[in-house]
């Protein structure tokens, strides 16, 4: 009955800011709003900032507590405006035109459409990862969103909501790799995000740390034969972007099976960890990542 009520309350309080922040708000005051509320208040009050001050100092032991402090506070003006970015798709592609998004390596997406065969973008929780899908669909290219649905079925109803205003096919973790194999074989493509934890996963580095990575999806794309494209969406100043589709990769085929998929992984989280360091207040470290967290 607690967790009922909880999750009704979430769901009026998520309902209230979608209704304030997509149907009332001019977008410009909305996203501003966002922002201050989430540097002034995220690091103050939300339980989750010790969390992400303990990753931080996990994963740069020669930070400053001050430093750890600023990152945490841009991380929070960053999920904060994410959400009302989540929301509201309309003002960087309104159906014609892309607006505020530099794209840089279109040759490599277009490439990968172009192939014949399926193919896999992957990112992180990082900057606002659904800008990658704006700048495909501003290219003319449609691509299924795997996504990961919330612990409430309430609340879910209105992120599937949200998640439909930028891509017209969502597939869930909980419909399993079937789904994913399945799309591939139709010769599809779909964005995934792979850096959380995945306690059925294989143990990489990550940030200089052993992380149960997700191994299921480079399994798959291991036995289709199927391309796979990184793709980083930065937040260059409020909700400026910028999309990068970097060339793409594949899982080695030696014969070592595990092997192959290892040396897959650990590529994967070198590039990942390589964009952290460079913007560390881009990515989400409220994940419970490494198992010590």
């Amino acid at each position: 009955m607690v967790k009922k009520i909880r999750h009704f309350l979430e769901f009026i309080g998520f309902g209230f800011a979608l209704i304030l922040l997509r149907f009332t708000l001019p977008f410009q005051w909305s996203t501003a709003l966002a922002g201050w509320i989430g540097r002034t208040l995220g690091p103050r009050f939300l339980p989750r900032s010790a969390l992400a001050m303990a990753n931080l100092e996990k994963c740069f032991p020669t930070s400053t507590e001050a430093q750890r402090k600023a990152i945490v506070v841009e991380m929070w003006d960053n999920y904060a405006r994410f959400i009302v970015e989540y929301m509201n798709p309309e003002p960087f592609w309104d159906g014609q035109t892309l607006h505020h998004i530099e794209i840089v390596g279109a040759e490599h997406l277009k490439n990968l459409f172009e192939d014949g065969k399926p193919g896999i973008l992957f990112t992180a929780h990082y900057g606002n990862w659904q800008m990658a899908l704006l700048a495909a669909r501003s290219m003319g290219y449609d691509i299924t969103q795997f996504y990961k649905a919330t612990n409430n079925p309430l609340s879910d109803r209105i992120m599937q909501y949200c998640q439909k205003l930028t891509v017209k096919k969502v597939i869930t973790r909980q419909e399993g790799p079937k789904a994913l194999l399945s799309l591939l074989k139709r010769k599809e493509h779909v964005l995934i995000l792979v850096d959380q934890k995945d306690g059925g996963g294989l143990s990489v580095p990550f940030l200089g740390h052993n992380a149960m990575t997700a191994n299921g999806w480079a399994r798959i794309a291991q036995s289709q034969d199927c391309p796979l494209l990184p793709v980083r969406s930065e937040r260059l100043s409020g909700f400026t972007f910028r999309v990068t589709f970097y060339p793409p990769m594949t899982v080695p085929q030696s014969g070592d099976t595990q092997k192959d998929i290892y040396d897959f992984l650990l590529a994967v989280n070198t590039m990942i960890g390589e964009w952290i360091r460079e913007r560390p207040g881009q990515w989400f470290w409220l994940h419970r990542r490494w198992k010590d967290s």
